[in-house]
């Protein structure tokens, strides 16, 4: 990540120096004159950039003086970042006429590339000096040395436990199961929830002492030596001294390992694997003797524990309760004797913010043994545990996960090739941190996928010190701390802040904050009039503004000074998208939203944001047609479209938009010959929600078809006769299918022979539709079936109890025959053993339980 911002930097100069497709570059005179210095800086940043990777390869990061020069050469990094974006803006303003709204020009200094280039320089000598240098010194071998106290006469002594009763009878019940094959179980949850402790109370279990001829433990962590990792299980068993086995080859200690649990039932911990490598090292010594032995894993990474047994047992271990926090943090501080009455409310309140972490109750419980025990020390604590200080996201807050990754492509955080959508891969990103524990899924989508998610409160404390350290942003929180514009002008430096209207109101009335590039708001005002000449020269360089929890009235004028825009949200109640705007060819993410349903009129040179990726409007859009469309009229960017206005002549329009993967639509019909509009033409469409708003519909006639990308099709009101849906069981991807609102109108739907091969999730709401003839493999992934608002249904197939994945069958109570109809379904195959299939029955009005 230290690179993130000097990979920004160059991907604009390379725009600047060779871009050819945007006329607003091209046809710039400025930009034109400064292209042989915007080529030296490039160069000269390509060498730092060099420097940074093999820093970051050899991880030379860790001491003082290399810390101390990152830093250093960060401020280089940013100073140049500045004088590249504020020459852009200088001179996309000097070459607009139009722009003199404000005195746009007064806000622009002239740029000295050459005290750029020789700051760059002088960091570029130190580099090469410290590279000459390296070359003398060996580097530290990241590998690890044997830990202490692996031996279980040392590592396993149990320490106070609390509130992990429960786990330990579902895992020793596991362990001490019939299966005769070898079985390998996992314990999975975030560093410090206590994986290792609720291991060694299995470990300790009388049950377990007795059920296993052999018991060992080795800790692995993320930087281990695999000798060492041998080493320690030989010694954990007994077999020889540490000093004896350090003296055999590696071969011998591996034969000599395996000898030692040939024949034995054993009972293997294996604690704190950070790889799949790790395993690998491993697994080879562990004979299968069909003997009832066992492995007990304990990971972060979920995938870790996957790929050490595809499909085994793992055991997530969940947050402590309120109450079993208060329990471990009095058993820690005061262990057999009474907590004194006038310590119990703040220990309470301390107890609370740690959020059930195990491992920060103890931390916590260490701090307050050694300061005393005191009341006014207690209190002092209890507000203290977590800082309110800085941050970025609210505290709690569930993150969609949509709008975090635009964020962090519109950051410049995501790097990689055409082979995958940026947003791809940092969806990738993301789930590899749900993987590691440490984001926590708050919502997931109807498929399965991550809708939102959230931070521990402890873990995203630790995120806010590094990046108060870091300088990488600031959070203000009411005017009330910034009363002065000298206190404003304290954020002269920052590059990210995150702020309430206020003070979003205080600093736009002052040009106190040119560095900002990230301008971000999260508290709610109903109301906030911004003023249409309100000009932003404190965020002439600013490239994500995100303000939709401030109620505009207008759109300000000087918005299209922004030229560095790559993400922008805002609320307001405007029709009309000023044609200004699309000016502002680096966004990439507009997001607009409203407080009422209305229509919005693009305007006809759209096409000049050539970056746009997603274009989220919170009304039904309009784009202008073009009879003739040539290259510069596509959107060849475009991903994500909310709600589109199509009509049966949309296929000039679809050509325009041929890598969109998410769209929304809705379709009006002037005329009955005219088709449905054929979305086969988009062959990246991955969701795709149809919508037809008239009362009456006209496409009920019309032959659907679909792309086989899709994978998930939502549709309402578009009154399809059902043998329609021949054209929708086929699609090979599809994964979640709605029906809503009349999408499909008739009293019988017989599913027949089609097999719906990939689908998971089916809704079927406010359907006129009577019987529904359908078998088991019709549907034979499906997970979840939702029927709501089905008034006229008179029972569920009964066959649709027998597919084998079904999880969960959600009905509406108002359908008492549809619910009795559930409620059987269940019953037959609890009959049959099968006690997974759940039924939810709905409440007027009430959410899913």
């Amino acid at each position: 990540m230290a690179n993130t911002g000097l990979d920004l930097l160059m991907e604009n100069l390379k725009q600047l120096i060779c871009c050819e497709n945007n006329p607003l570059i091209n046809n710039n005179p400025f930009v034109q004159d400064k292209r042989p210095q915007l080529q030296f800086l490039y160069q000269e940043l390509e060498f730092l950039r060099t420097f940074l990777i093999d820093m970051e390869i050899t991880k030379r990061t860790h001491d003082e003086k290399t810390r101390n020069f990152m830093t250093r050469l960060r401020d280089v990094k940013e100073e140049a970042e500045d004088i590249v974006d504020m020459f852009l803006t200088r001179a996309f303003i000097r070459n607009n006429t139009s722009m003199t709204i404000c005195g746009a020009d007064k806000g622009c200094d002239s740029p000295n590339f050459y005290s750029a280039i020789e700051d760059i320089a002088l960091i570029k000598k130190e580099v090469m000096d410290w590279n000459k240098q390296s070359q003398n010194e060996s580097l530290q071998s990241s590998a690890g040395t044997l830990p202490s106290g692996n031996s279980s006469s040392t590592v396993l002594k149990e320490d106070i436990i609390v509130g992990l009763d429960d786990d330990s009878v579902v895992l020793v019940e596991r362990l001490m199961g019939n299966q005769k094959q070898l079985d390998i179980i996992s314990i999975v949850g975030m560093g410090g929830l206590g994986k290792t402790t609720l291991a060694t109370k299995v470990f300790n279990d009388p049950f377990i002492v007795y059920h296993f001829h052999v018991r060992a433990w080795v800790s692995v962590s993320q930087a281990y030596n695999k000798k060492d990792l041998l080493i320690s299980l030989l010694t954990s068993i007994g077999k020889l001294a540490v000093e004896e086995i350090r003296k055999l080859k590696g071969d011998k200690i591996s034969e000599l390992l395996y000898k030692s649990l040939k024949g034995k039932r054993y009972f293997i911990v294996i604690d704190d694997v950070w790889s799949a490598k790790a395993w690998d090292d491993l697994k080879m010594h562990f004979p299968n003797d069909n003997n009832r032995s066992r492995i007990l894993l304990t990971t972060r990474l979920s995938d870790v524990a996957f790929y050490a047994k595809e499909g085994g047992f793992t055991h997530h271990l969940q947050f402590l309760t309120k109450e079993e926090s208060w329990e471990l943090l009095r058993r820690k501080v005061f262990e057999d004797d009474g907590c004194p009455e006038t310590l119990i409310k703040p220990g309470m309140q301390i107890a609370r913010k740690c959020h059930g972490l195990p491992l920060a109750l103890v931390v916590i419980a260490g701090v307050l043994i050694k300061d005393g025990k005191r009341q006014d020390v207690w209190e002092k604590v209890a507000e203290s545990v977590v800082s309110y200080i800085v941050g970025g996201f609210p505290e709690g807050c569930k993150i969609p996960v949509r709008r975090l990754i635009w964020l962090w492509v519109a950051e410049g955080f995501i790097h990689g090739d055409a082979k995958k959508p940026l947003e791809e891969l940092a969806e990738d990103y993301l789930m590899d941190l749900v993987d590691r524990s440490l984001l926590i899924v708050a919502k997931r989508r109807s498929n399965g996928g991550v809708k939102s998610c959230r931070i521990h409160d402890l873990l995203r404390e630790v995120c806010l010190k590094k990046a108060t350290e870091e300088n990488f942003f600031k959070k203000t929180l009411r005017s009330s701390c910034l009363s002065s514009s000298k206190s404003i002008s304290i954020t002269g430096k920052q590059r990210r802040l995150f702020v309430d209207s206020t003070f979003f109101s205080e600093i736009s009335s002052d040009h106190s904050a040119p560095r900002i590039r990230s301008f971000l708001c999260f508290s709610k005002e109903w109301y906030f009039s911004l003023g249409s000449h309100r000009c932003f020269h404190p965020f002439l360089l600013v490239r994500v503004l995100d303000l939709q929890t401030i109620h505009m009235t207008t759109l300000p004028l000087a918005l299209e000074l922004l030229v560095h825009l790559r993400h922008l949200a805002l609320w307001s109640e405007i029709t009309k998208l000023p044609s200004s705007m699309c000016n502002l060819w680096n966004l990439q993410t507009l997001i607009l939203k409203e407080n009422y349903s209305g229509f919005m009129k693009l305007p006809e040179n759209m096409a000049n944001m050539v970056n746009l990726r997603h274009l989220w409007i919170e009304m039904i859009i309009s784009i202008p047609e073009i009879h003739n469309p040539t290259n510069s009229a596509v959107f060849f960017n475009l991903q994500t479209i909310s709600m589109l206005r199509l009509h049966g002549r949309a296929e000039r329009l679809l050509k325009r938009i041929p890598n969109i993967r998410k769209l929304g639509c809705a379709v009006y019909d002037d005329k009955k010959e005219y088709a449905f509009p054929n979305f086969v033409l988009l062959n990246h469409l991955e969701t795709l929600k149809v919508i037809q708003p008239e009362v009456e519909s006209l496409l009920s006639n019309k032959l659907i078809s679909f792309p086989s990308t899709l994978k998930k099709l939502t549709l309402s009101g578009c009154r399809f006769p059902w043998f329609n849906m021949s054209n929708i069981q086929w699609l090979p991807n599809l994964e979640v299918l709605k029906l809503l609102n009349y999408a499909f109108e008739g009293p019988l739907w017989n599913t027949g022979v089609g097999v719906f091969r990939g689908l998971q999730f089916l809704k079927l709401q406010n359907l006129d539709l009577q019987q529904w003839n359908a078998c088991s493999t019709n549907f034979p992934c499906l997970k979840r079936l939702v029927l709501l608002e089905c008034y006229y249904l008179t029972g569920i197939p009964r066959e649709v109890g027998d597919i084998p994945t079904l999880e969960m069958i959600d009905v509406d109570k108002r359908n008492h025959i549809v619910v009795r109809s559930a409620n059987k379904i269940q019953k037959d195959q609890q009959a049959m053993g099968n006690y997974e299939l759940k039924i939810n029955v709905i409440g007027f009005l009430t959410s899913i339980r």
